[in-house]
C-alpha cells in the first residue's frame, strides 16, 4: 500500500457555507494572481487540511487550520497583509528573546494574540457542520 499526504483547501463564503477550493486556485490566490470573494469584512477565510492517503484514498485528517487573509476590494490578496503577519510574528519572537529570567514579560503574548487575530479565525458550529459535510462527501465516507 502506497501512503502519502494531500492538502485539501476550502473557503467559508458565509457563515455555515463552505466550498472546496482546488489546490491550484489556492496557490494562485496566495500568489496574488487570482481573486477569491471576501467574507463580507475584507477577509477570505480558508480552511486547510492535511489528509493521509492510502492507495489514493483518504484515510485520516492529520491536521486542520483556519486562516484568514485580508484582500482588497477586487478580491486579490492585500500585499500588506503578509508583511504585517511577518512583522507581528517577528515582534513576538524578538520579545521572547529579550526576556530576562527575573522579569515577567507578557508582550510576546500580546503580539501572539494580535497575530492570531490577523491571520486566524475560529469557526462557528454551523461552519464545522458544513465542513464536515463537504469533507465527508469528498472522501466518500465519514472522516470528520
Amino acid at each position: 500500500m502506497k501512503e502519502h499526504r494531500a492538502l485539501w483547501f476550502f473557503q467559508r463564503t458565509a457563515p455555515g457555507e463552505i466550498r472546496r477550493i482546488q489546490n491550484v486556485t489556492m496557490q494562485r490566490f496566495i500568489a496574488g494572481e487570482k481573486p477569491l470573494p471576501q467574507d463580507g469584512d475584507g477577509f477570505v477565510r480558508c480552511i486547510g487540511m492535511s489528509v493521509e492517503l492510502k492507495n489514493r484514498k483518504p484515510q485520516t485528517v492529520s491536521r486542520v487550520w483556519f486562516s484568514k487573509i485580508r484582500v482588497r476590494d477586487d478580491g486579490l490578496v492585500d500585499p500588506n497583509h503578509r508583511h504585517e503577519v511577518i512583522r507581528l510574528a517577528q515582534e513576538g519572537a524578538d520579545q521572547v528573546a529579550r526576556t530576562e529570567s527575573s522579569v515577567i514579560v507578557a508582550g510576546h503574548h500580546f503580539a501572539k494574540r494580535r497575530l492570531s487575530n490577523l491571520a486566524e479565525w475560529c469557526p462557528e458550529e454551523k461552519d464545522l457542520e458544513a465542513l464536515r459535510a463537504v469533507v465527508n462527501t469528498r472522501a466518500g465516507r465519514e472522516m470528520l
